[in-house]
């Protein structure tokens, strides 16, 4: 994906203070409701999370809530239908690239499960009332537009949805396809001694904050500015944008492999894509929770021109 010019909302005819983020109170992952909603929905049956179902003659997985995507076994040949939904509140303020980022991330539940095929996709979007007219027939065609080409970018098309008004501007989307069992890989075959391999780099919610304080400059750019410049602000905030809207299809964000495996597979997502993948950690036996060691070295990372991303070389002094 090739880089983007910063968006310039007086050429589209828009006031030059216009800022889509300013359409929400939340951005991100603080839109989301804690895990206790998990417990609230428990009303909805009892195979929330991973099951097995009998159906056909056959033993099929099943998944539900609390997971990226629900894996219902059908009773037709063997064959099971995943689907997921999700929206969420603008972080950025490029329309366009703003609905790229949004399907992106409803497409991604599907490839966390080992799907590369999308059947089918929804759209959902809230318009905000508080748009004046102008800008509602400038901003929503272009975040349609966006979420539209990363839909046929996946191989896939929208066929429906709802639009509605809202007091916050939202966007998402459902993401649907029917799969054989041996087209998707169930989130717990983990064993002791794979290796972690993290394929995109973490911290784009930080880029994007520090981003909206630095166009806002208040108290929180004044603290972080001793530390951080504004070019360098600009420059997060834009791979953090990216990166955000580049697919999952390749091999998802965190994935367990065999040790012997993980090497031959960030070479080979580095000769596909062009994008560097990370080897960052250990599965170990235990009780399924996860620990960082007391020093983790830090690996900084840039997007080239040509939209691809590596990490940076290390300085030695």
């Amino acid at each position: 994906m090739a880089l983007r010019p910063k968006f310039d909302p007086e050429t589209h005819g828009l006031n030059k203070k216009f800022r889509l983020t300013k359409y929400t109170g939340l951005h991100g992952g603080g839109c989301k409701v804690p895990d206790v909603l998990v417990k609230l929905l428990h009303e909805l049956g009892s195979n929330q999370y991973h099951d097995e179902q009998y159906i056909g003659g056959m033993i099929m997985p099943r998944l539900g809530i609390g997971l990226d995507c629900c894996v219902i076994p059908l009773r037709f040949g063997g064959l099971s239908l995943l689907q997921t939904t999700d929206f969420f509140y603008p972080l950025i303020d490029d329309p366009y690239m703003m609905g790229k980022i949004a399907c992106a991330n409803v497409l991604s539940d599907l490839y966390a499960v080992g799907v590369t095929e999308c059947d089918n996709m929804l759209m959902l979007l809230g318009v905000s009332s508080k748009f004046t007219e102008k800008e509602r027939d400038t901003v929503i065609p272009l975040m349609i537009h966006g979420f539209k080409d990363s839909a046929e970018e996946a191989g896939t098309s929208i066929t429906g949805g709802q639009t509605v008004l809202n007091p916050w501007c939202l966007i998402g989307g459902v993401a649907t396809t029917v799969c054989q069992q041996n087209e998707f890989i169930m989130p717990d075959n983990a064993v002791p001694g794979d290796v972690l391999v993290l394929t995109k780099p973490l911290g784009t919610q930080v880029a994007c904050n520090a981003h909206q304080w630095l166009e806002q400059r208040n108290d929180k750019w004044n603290r972080i500015k001793l530390i951080v410049s504004e070019d360098e602000v600009e420059k997060a905030y834009h791979d953090a944008m990216f990166n955000m809207a580049r697919l999952n299809r390749t091999g998802g964000l965190l994935i367990c492999l065999p040790r012997e495996q993980a090497a031959k597979y960030c070479a080979e997502i580095k000769k596909v894509e062009g994008n560097q993948a990370w080897i960052i950690g250990i599965v170990e036996a235990g009780s399924r929770t996860a620990r960082i060691i007391d020093k983790p070295r830090v690996i900084e990372v840039q997007t080239l021109e040509d939209g691809t991303v590596q990490s940076v070389p290390p300085t030695t002094t």
